[in-house]
């Protein structure tokens, strides 16, 4: 077959460089429109499931929202696991499918399962963004004058903003960070609803009863109908605080003589600050799965523009600080380089063996058409444009095949008698291609099937490398094409008027040297086999076991991503002071040119995280401008060394955004190792995870060991009486309706302006929610009789510490506890495995989990988790 090709191929000469040309057009359209991504995206298929229910423990929220729903998607095809976390007001269960399952089959299972779970009223669970670990490509803060507040930069970023990003093709979700969300709040004097006999409740069911809308049909009118329409419904403040509640010796009492009505927001669920700005409004979006960063971030870009050139109020507009182009820019950067290096290097090694210029371009010309090929097939595939696919294409290998069939073809013509003819040269070219091409099919074929087992990895290491051989056995493909039928029609145009060889003098003086060595060492093989022979098997015993290993290779993100976990326990407010001081501390080096702190949680609910988190982004100056410090490593570790001096007391974890999510994403911790302690004691879990910890932090290499679980938060527990209750007529719902309502902020109706809606929220005043001591003035309604100050012995108040946050896998509880293990340079993951066999701390109704332990089922109790990150593979990712 393959001789028949060569020779069709030398009689349609042109035709064949017609291909060429049409394969070369057809890469360069692929090019212009592959996707590019430094890494392929390793990320699991995972659907989250998300519900809020704000006011609620982290108990509660487990017991009647995370387990039901676990339980409901506990039957879902092709699902390997499923993880949930439940924190304060907030429920996610994530559910890991095989690999190859497709996103919106997956989807559409869990919707199907979703709708048959039964949770309390108010707590709807949905689905999470269309987007992975890679998803995360865009930040910005939403920045106005002295006259906008919090709370209206919230409304225009949830109103305006949010839905104009959304419209952008590619783009998946756009959470909001920060900021006040608007409520029209009744905010209750205790001391006036026992005045005028009412409660919370009565207040609650006039508002709930005084703010509705009405449909009456329709009725003819002469020629024409109309549409019955009954407007009930508050719109304004005034509406809201005029609302009747009652009637007392005929004289009305409104909700404005029990409350105060105004505009007000629930507790935040995160802080944003950038730099000087103490609290802002932050913007993430989300690109898409699939998409290609590039355009998505184009589309991005004009929208943003759109809306500053117009689309926001005076004084107001988008500030960008994060996207993906720098990502972008130097990965097409490094591969493009890698590729003109290449290229380079092999036409310079090619004129210095084979002599001619005129032979090394013939040679090198395989390597742009192995790309472009490679390229198309890429784009047909989906394989993005990265360092692990173009980036790792060895130019060396690409040539073989071509350097074997245009020497050969140079010999046989440099060898034809004179005079020479253009039919003779054909005909040498001929002989000399048919010579070689079985021999030449074989070697190219060999290096290809070495690539091939590749292809059989499966999980993330299958996704990891599978494009990578992928992409280099298009390129083999295609090199090995252009050696059979190119460099044979190539060299009949140039070697028509024939081709005088060349011998390099160098390379005959190194190959006397080399025949000397040869003859002297196959006098002595049987000590050269068993010296290379005993090499082999002391590299093997010696020096591979104490290499160390990396998951993903260097790679330069632009910014530096800090995670850090202040002390158990600490408030939102107070960690966003600490939040203050951290900014301080990097801006007073020169190099950093911003840095924003997100403590707490978004307010979508994709990254459950307690009050006391906090992430931080800094972003480092262009290097041009860098004084102190040659490269970003040092840079890290001078912001450390300050983070740390100042705040022994706080975990901080360095990586960098991408690294970060796809480490959590696929450990389902931010850390390259962990060590997970499972039980049904939470309180045996934490003293064995401070007791590993201390083993841990005894490993030769390791500088930073933390749990990564949070720690016990305090509750304020009302307890009513049940018989206390009964003796007068109080019942539970009622006690429980006022904590849910005016104690939670629980929205109890909605007002609309335009296409904008609010919630109505009752609540108690601040400061008197604030004194444990005077929640037993709230007053509560007996079913009969005046309403009355509920009782201290009605209703008893107590302060306990309970978890912040419970874990669970595979449907087995565990209890988290944060972590993160830096290790000195140089420390590989295989010197720190013996950690896993030290665990003579364990008891018996407790399993430890490891490196290299194997899982036992486990009942729903607790997890401690030790997350441990290297010195060297945080250096590899700022290199």
């Amino acid at each position: 077959m393959i001789p028949f090709l060569i020779r069709i191929a030398l009689r349609f000469r042109l035709q064949v460089l017609i291909v060429v040309a049409a394969v070369i057009g057809i890469g360069i359209w692929a090019v212009q429109g592959q996707r590019v991504d430094a890494y392929p995206d390793i990320s699991a298929q995972m659907v989250q499931v998300i519900t809020t229910s704000p006011g609620r423990a982290p108990e509660e929220v487990e017991r009647q929202i995370t387990i039901p729903v676990e339980i409901a998607l506990r039957n879902v095809p092709r699902v390997e696991m499923v993880r949930s976390r439940t924190i304060f007001g907030l429920s996610v269960v994530q559910l890991i499918f095989e690999e190859g399952t497709e996103s919106y089959w997956a989807r559409q299972r869990v919707q199907e399962r979703l709708s048959t779970v039964s949770l309390p009223d108010g707590a709807s669970p949905e689905m999470g963004p269309l987007a992975t670990a890679y998803g995360e490509i865009f930040r910005y803060e939403l920045v106005g004058d002295t006259t906008q507040d919090l709370m209206e930069l919230r409304t225009l970023n949830d109103w305006v903003v949010i839905p104009r990003l959304l419209r952008v093709p590619g783009v998946a979700d756009v959470s909001n960070f920060g900021g006040h969300e608007k409520q029209f709040a009744v905010v209750f004097n205790p001391a006036q609803l026992l005045r005028y006999g009412l409660s919370v409740n009565d207040v609650v069911t006039a508002i709930e009863t005084n703010n509705a809308s009405a449909g009456g049909s329709v009725i003819p009118r002469g020629s024409m109908s109309f549409v019955i329409r009954g407007r009930g419904a508050v719109q304004t403040l005034g509406e809201l605080e005029n609302i009747f509640v009652k009637s007392a010796s005929g004289t009305p009492i409104y909700v404005r003589d029990v409350a105060q009505v105004l505009f007000d927001h629930p507790p935040p669920s995160g802080i944003f600050s950038k730099d000087a700005m103490d609290a802002g409004v932050e913007g993430i979006l989300l690109m898409r799965k699939g998409e290609n960063p590039s355009d998505v971030l184009a589309n991005v870009s004009a929208a943003v523009s759109e809306l500053n050139a117009g689309g926001l109020p005076n004084g107001v507009r988008i500030r960008p600080f994060y996207d993906r182009t720098f990502l972008v820019k130097s990965t097409m950067y490094t591969v493009t380089h890698s590729v003109l290096l290449g290229i380079t290097l092999v036409v310079v090694v090619l004129v210095f063996f084979l002599g001619r210029p005129t032979m090394a371009l013939l040679v090198a010309a395989t390597i742009p058409f192995a790309l472009f090929v490679a390229v198309a097939l890429m784009r047909l595939t989906g394989i993005p444009i990265g360092l692990l696919s173009i980036g790792a294409i060895d130019f060396g290998i690409i040539v073989d095949g071509a350097v074997i069939m245009a020497e050969n073809i140079a010999r046989r013509v440099g060898s034809m008698p004179r005079p020479v003819t253009s039919k003779n040269v054909v005909h040498a070219i001929r002989d000399a291609a048919l010579e070689v091409e079985s021999p030449l099919f074989v070697s190219m074929f060999l290096i290809i099937a070495a690539y091939l087992p590749l292809l059989t990895l499966t999980s993330i290491e299958g996704l990891l490398f599978r494009p990578m051989a992928l992409t280099i056995v298009f390129a083999l493909a295609g090199a090995l094409v252009f050696a059979l039928l190119v460099v044979p029609v190539l060299a009949a145009f140039l070697f028509r008027r024939g081709y005088a060889e060349w011998e390099n003098p160098l390379l005959e003086r190194f190959k006397i040297v080399y025949v000397r060595w040869l003859h002297a060492l196959l006098r002595r093989r049987y000590q050269v086999a068993t010296f290379a022979v005993g090499l082999f098997v002391a590299i093997v015993v010696f020096v591979v076991p104490r290499l160390g290993t990396e998951f993903l290779p260097p790679m330069d993100e632009g910014v530096i991503w800090v995670r850090a976990n202040c002390p158990e326990g600490t408030s939102l407010t107070q960690a966003a002071q600490y939040g203050r001081r951290l900014r301080e501390l990097a801006l007073e080096i020169p190099e950093v040119d911003f840095i924003s702190v997100q403590t707490g949680r978004n307010d979508s609910g994709t990254d459950p995280f307690p009050p006391s988190r906090m992430e931080i982004m800094i972003g480092p100056k262009p290097k041009s401008d860098w004084r102190r410090f040659e490269t970003k490593h040092e840079l890290v570790a001078a912001i450390g060394s300050r983070f740390r001096a100042e705040f022994p007391t706080l975990r901080f974890n360095f990586t960098q955004p991408i690294i970060d999510s796809v480490t959590e994403d696929t450990n389902g911790t931010s850390a390259n190792l962990a060590v997970e302690v499972s039980g049904d004691d939470a309180s045996v879990l934490l003293d064995l995870a401070r007791r590993a910890q201390a083993l841990l932090r005894s490993v030769p290499g390791a500088t930073d060991v933390n749990i990564e679980q949070e720690g016990p938060q305090p509750q304020l527990v009302i307890q009513p009486d049940r018989a206390l209750s009964a003796r007068y007529n109080v019942r539970i719902e009622d006690v429980t309706k006022m904590i849910d309502t005016a104690m939670g902020g629980e929205p109890i109706g909605t007002i609309y302006e335009g296409e904008r809606r609010f919630d109505i929220a009752v609540k108690f005043d601040r400061a008197i929610l604030s004194s444990p001591r005077r929640s037993g003035g709230f007053p509560s309604t007996p079913r009969t009789g005046w309403p009355s100050p509920l009782p201290r012995s009605l209703a008893s108040t107590s302060s306990t510490d309970r978890r912040s946050s419970h874990a669970s896998r595979d449907a087995a509880a565990s209890r988290f506890e944060p972590t993160s293990w830096d290790a000195t340079r140089g420390a590989s993951s295989r010197r720190r495995r013996p950690v896993s066999q030290r665990r003579s701390c364990r008891p018996r109704a407790t399993a430890l989990h490891g490196s290299g332990c194997s899982r036992t089922s486990r009942e729903r109790g607790g997890i401690s988790s030790y997350s441990s990150r290297s010195r060297s593979s945080r250096s590899s990712s700022y290199s």
